[in-house]
């Protein structure tokens, strides 16, 4: 009984002598209602596709090559309460994804169209955040995001084999998660995020040579994985 006295009194001693962490800009949450910021990031553009079982060239159309594309934003962040906060990042996002049609199972050289997006990105987010106790805090994030895609105004790029094209505009949910770094003149977060269009994302085709492909196709949904940069 001693013993387990002792030690129950020298665990307690510890945790009353044990400092506590020093916070850097500890006011970092109550000071500014509305903060700004920059955003640097990786994205991966990806489809989620549904071949056409009714067609009449029995294409079978899949994605299966991951490009890397980039993102710059603006951060505009405003607290409801110090771990709720409604934040609006407008920017640019660039990537590509190719799309393979197969004449057969056994088909080793498919017809590849690789489409390019320019999104002009205008995401509005929710992020809810843990109680700061260390100088590393961590949040989940969801929202809507409305993209339009400039590259989907061009004309179709027929002496490349791209037959089809894409929608002009686009809702998207998101979610995510990510941790924030609070340092001593600024706040660094790393941010992951999913996002899937609600849209069918074929637009519009040519004629004489797309038509077979936009047949081929009974669903095209867009979808998107960023990994995120923000300094706030």
């Amino acid at each position: 009984m001693l013993s387990l006295a002792f030690a129950g009194w020298s665990f307690q001693s510890f945790g009353q002598l044990k400092p506590k962490p020093i916070l850097n800009d500890a006011d970092y949450d109550f000071e500014k209602l509305l903060r700004f910021g920059f955003s640097l990031g990786i994205n991966f553009m990806d489809f989620q596709i549904k071949s056409n079982p009714y067609q009449s060239d029995s294409l079978f159309v899949d994605n299966s090559t991951l490009y890397p594309g980039f993102n710059v934003n603006v951060v505009s962040d405003l607290r409801i309460i110090p771990t709720l906060n409604l934040r609006f990042l407008p920017g640019l996002a660039f990537g590509q994804r190719d799309v393979y049609f197969y004449e057969s199972a056994n088909d080793l050289e498919p017809t590849v169209m690789q489409m390019e997006s320019s999104f002009i990105e205008l995401p509005l987010l929710l992020k809810y955040s843990a109680f700061r106790e260390w100088n590393a805090r961590p949040y989940l994030i969801a929202g809507t995001n409305f993209r339009i895609d400039m590259a989907a105004y061009k004309k179709l790029n027929i002496e490349e084999d791209v037959y089809i094209g894409l929608i002009k505009g686009d809702v998207y949910y998101e979610i995510g998660f990510g941790v924030d770094f609070f340092l001593n003149f600024f706040k660094f977060s790393t941010e992951l995020k999913f996002s899937s269009g609600f849209r069918n994302a074929l637009g519009e085709y040519d004629n004489e040579q797309g038509t077979k492909y936009f047949n081929a196709i009974e669903n095209l949904k867009s979808q998107v994985v960023t990994l995120s940069f923000h300094f706030e």
